[in-house]
């Protein structure tokens, strides 16, 4: 198997941790999506999608998402399973992973953060500021980041 990551990507470190959990070989190989763009011809022909990760399978199928990666994984890979055994703790774990993927990973995504920019009228990045972590600051037009601050350490939003 080969998995085709980006450095930053929580959701390829999360296949990342399934293939090592598993205990099963896989060579990496990390594209930098920021510098060759989500849209070289390459990439795209690898994850139509532009998203990491990526994994090529030993009959050569890629699959994306890293979800369905994992299940994919522990379907094909029984032993060791990655979920516990009893329905509830499986729906516990599916939770926390879920909080993950869908409300936290979305605002490091860069290109949330450069739709923020855009619509707010930030400028673009200056060096060495990280994926935009800026647009959140109080006084710089993007007071939304406060209702994102981390609860029950899953950093779902508050409720009003």
């Amino acid at each position: 198997m080969r998995l085709h990551g980006y450095f930053r990507s929580s959701a390829a470190w999360r296949v990342h941790i399934a293939l090592h959990l598993k205990g099963l070989p896989v060579e990496h190989r990390l594209h930098h999506l920021r510098r060759v763009g989500q849209r070289a011809p390459d990439w795209l022909r690898l994850s139509p999608q532009g998203l990491a990760p990526a994994l090529e399978t030993d009959g050569r199928v890629v699959l994306t998402q890293s979800m369905a990666i994992c299940e994919w994984l522990d379907k094909t890979h029984p032993e060791p399973p990655l979920l516990p055994g009893t329905a509830l703790q499986r729906a516990r774990i599916r939770a926390f992973a879920q909080a993950i993927a869908r409300d936290i990973r979305p605002v490091q995504n860069p290109k949330v953060f450069a739709r923020l920019r855009r619509s707010s009228g930030l400028p673009r990045r200056g060096a060495g500021e990280a994926g935009g972590c800026r647009i959140g600051l109080p006084g710089r037009g993007g007071e939304w980041h406060s209702s994102w601050r981390p609860r029950r350490s899953m950093g779902l939003p508050r409720r009003a």
